[in-house]
């Protein structure tokens, strides 16, 4: 087997000069220290602190004091019905994302595990319930048991061809359901953690409801790979994107079906395989392209996303990739040490 260790070791002592840069003071109604996206940010974005929070854990056991204070930060600027915006400012609520994505569960209990406590939880328990079940009260749709998100802006893939241009709150979307089919999970090895019998069934019991609706409206045999579903109509939106593939990440694809799609689209170049790692739109589709577009949102119709490629490179893993994973890792490692060359982080 080869040996990666020295090219892993490598690479965390390029970066380890820039970690001071994503981190940030508390300040106004951010109450605890948090991380930002890049050196020229000020606003805490929902799943960038929460990516770079578990890469921190990861490396150094101690730095999950980050992902904890997002936990933190993301619950107390909450509502009281739950609803907290996915990018939070020291001024306040920032519209531009109008609920989190389904993560904090999730970053709740790393946080605890790799602190090796939870104890932080204990007094905002019910305002966690209510920022994860806010979603299935208020951006839920009835007939398929599923959610959907509010525009293709708060998904973080910010003009996904397979969500953008749809009226809000009509989109069932696979990558969506999939983080919450995990958020769900993550909830109820929290309340199992601390002492929440009936938390800890109730959600249980509804991941296995997500997770068989999941199957049975958002899977498409004859392409053979999951679709977001236009709820208006109740038909797929037919487009390989990277949407399609976050149920692989959240392992709600039977083997076979996980394998066979990531055949047939993931590592085929036809479709979603480049040089420079995996695309977030297939390359054969008529709106693929690879503009550098910042304003009114970033391009996710064809550009290779470090995040994205995470999500797929664990989704590889969860089927038996592991070679296609490390050469993935490979190369998305290479493109991102390449620009911090060319152009200094």
């Amino acid at each position: 087997m080869i040996n990666y260790q020295k090219s892993i070791t490598d690479t965390k002592t390029t970066l380890a000069p820039f970690k001071a840069f994503i981190k940030r003071p508390a300040a106004g109604h951010i109450p605890y220290d948090y991380l930002v996206p890049a050196g020229p940010y000020q606003e805490h974005w929902d799943w960038d602190a929460f990516f770079m929070g578990v890469a921190l854990s990861a490396e150094i056991s101690s730095e999950a004091i980050y992902l904890r204070n997002w936990t933190l930060n993301y619950i107390l600027n909450a509502r009281p019905n739950g609803k907290v915006a996915g990018c939070l400012t020291t001024k306040g609520y920032d519209a531009r994302l109008n609920h989190m994505k389904p993560f904090l569960a999730q970053g709740a209990y790393l946080a605890g595990k790799f602190l090796k406590d939870y104890s932080f939880l204990k007094k905002q328990w019910a305002k966690l319930k209510k920022v994860v079940l806010y979603r299935e009260k208020h951006l839920w749709n009835k007939k398929y048991d599923l959610g959907v998100w509010y525009d293709s802006m708060e998904s973080g893939a910010d003009n996904n061809i397979a969500a953008l241009d749809f009226p809000k709150a009509t989109v069932v979307a696979t990558d969506l359901n999939a983080l919450i089919y995990r958020e769900y999970k993550a909830m109820s090895l929290l309340a199992k953690i601390l002492g929440k019998k009936k938390d800890e069934k109730w959600f249980e019991k509804r991941a296995e409801i997500i997770k068989k609706n999941f199957s049975k409206y958002l899977w498409n045999e004859e392409d053979k790979i999951y679709y977001n579903l236009y709820a208006t109509t109740g038909e797929h939106i037919k487009r390989v994107s990277y949407s399609s593939f976050i149920p692989l990440f959240g392992k709600l694809a039977p083997p076979e079906k996980g394998s066979a799609m990531i055949k047939k689209y993931l590592i085929s170049r036809e479709y979603m395989w480049s040089e420079y790692g995996i695309r977030t739109l297939a390359k054969n589709d008529p709106d693929y392209n690879n503009k550098n577009i910042i304003k009114p949102y970033s391009n996710w119709q064809g550009p290779v996303w470090p995040i994205a490629n995470y999500l797929y490179m664990q989704g590889l893993l969860n089927y038996g990739f592991q070679k296609e994973a490390i050469e993935l890792a490979k190369r998305i490692s290479r493109l991102v040490l390449e620009d911090i060359k060319t152009s200094g982080g």
